[in-house]
């Protein structure tokens, strides 16, 4: 786990930024004990910002603050993967239809643009850079809903989704189709067609909870 010093004006939001994508990305394993004293000595913080940012963590069920036990990374097993995924599958479906009747040339660009640097990790094979297009991706058709509620909601969920989808990202085969999943909901959306936008996110949704629940397998490696 390597984690480098913190010097930034949002503080708190960057102490959370730091920590959510190792452990989104499985650096920090489901159940590591987050000692303050250690992470904020590796961060460069002070032990105040630091609890602010794992109360963050802790509401987009990321991390788990334990009575006078401190902090762990949450569990992520199969109960996790089918409790959060048809929630989210709700929320994403709502943003695509909204975004169908929102979407402006701008919407499109960015969302264009998202598409394109997934396909560049794809061909580099670098799966950070292709995961955090991804997250971009649906971050643009959030922005393009524009429903403050819903992005509010999507978020408290979001970082659950993200370890699994992370999860299910192992083989040539999963990133090529990942990556047509993510065309296929780009395409409704230049259509401004509600109803296929709607049923490639569900397709997209229900791929990917299904290849996380597989890497999950037996050894779901969270210890309650």
């Amino acid at each position: 786990m390597k984690l480098e010093p913190i010097s930034s004006p949002l503080l708190i939001e960057e102490i959370a930024r730091v920590l959510r994508e190792q452990i989104v990305e499985g650096a920090m394993a489901p159940g590591t004990h987050l000692s303050e004293r250690e992470v904020g000595a590796r961060l460069g913080v002070s032990r105040t910002p630091l609890r602010e940012a794992l109360r963050l963590l802790a509401g987009e069920k990321l991390v788990e603050v334990l009575p006078r036990r401190g902090a762990r990374v949450a569990p992520l097993d199969a109960r996790v993967v089918e409790d959060v995924f048809p929630v989210m599958a709700c929320l994403e479906r709502l943003a695509v239809d909204l975004a169908c009747r929102n979407l402006d040339e701008g919407s499109l660009a960015a969302l264009g643009e998202q598409l394109a640097r997934m396909k560049a990790a794809r061909e580099r094979g670098d799966k950070r850079r292709f995961f955090i297009a991804s997250h971009d991706f649906h971050e643009a058709i959030l922005a393009a809903a524009a429903n403050t509620t819903l992005w509010e909601q999507h978020r408290q969920l979001s970082g659950q989704v993200r370890r699994a989808r992370f999860l299910s990202l192992t083989t040539d085969e999963e990133w090529n189709e990942a990556l047509k999943e993510h065309a296929s909901i780009y395409a409704a959306l230049r259509k401004r067609n509600g109803t296929a936008a709607v049923e490639a996110v569900s397709r997209h949704l229900d791929t990917r909870k299904s290849r996380a629940l597989r890497e999950l397998g037996d050894d779901s490696v969270a210890k309650a």
